[in-house]
């Protein structure tokens, strides 16, 4: 790591948990997340910002002004624009060193089940049950954490699956 990584990341570095083997881990990781609304939006800031190396993010909507509120990533000239578009310029404005791809149609389930291989996990912020199923078999299926979340009104949840582990 050059002096300039080990700035930004120092405050994380610091953190026994973390440390540089645990830094360069995150910065050799890639992360899959379907869904750039309120739970989208501000997971993809905050992995930007931790230094996942590669994120892949995933949606088909645009950008709408009742949006704004809680998609915190997006911006009124954000407006009309692809979701995926407007977050990938927000997260490369945060953090310009890490890798951003964007998929801005649904995935059927061949190749969300190839996606979801080459990543190392997977966040779901979606809002819909079919993706939710879909996603759960893939990351069963290729063996890859499953994060996922949800939140309706002023209740959420989260929960992981680690479908790396037998038995899962």
């Amino acid at each position: 790591m050059n002096d300039e990584i080990l700035l930004r990341y120092s405050r994380q570095i610091l953190l026994p948990a973390v440390d540089i083997d645990g830094q360069e881990r995150l910065l050799a990781s890639k992360v899959l997340i379907i869904g750039m609304g309120g739970l989208g939006a501000p997971v993809t800031l905050y992995l930007a910002a931790a230094g996942v190396g590669k994120l892949t993010l995933v949606d088909f909507d645009t950008v709408d002004l009742s949006n704004l509120q809680r998609q915190v990533i997006h911006t009124t000239a954000s407006i009309g624009r692809l979701k995926v578009d407007s977050a990938a310029q927000a997260a490369r404005a945060l953090n310009p060193a890490i890798q951003i791809e964007t998929i801005s149609h649904q995935l059927e389930y061949e190749a969300l089940l190839a996606s979801v291989a080459s990543h190392d996990a997977v966040v779901d912020c979606s809002d819909n049950f079919p993706t939710r199923f879909n996603l759960n078999l893939a990351c069963k299926t290729a063996r890859k954490p499953l994060i996922s979340g949800a939140v309706i009104r002023l209740e959420g949840q989260i929960t992981t699956f680690d479908f790396r582990k037998e038995n899962t």
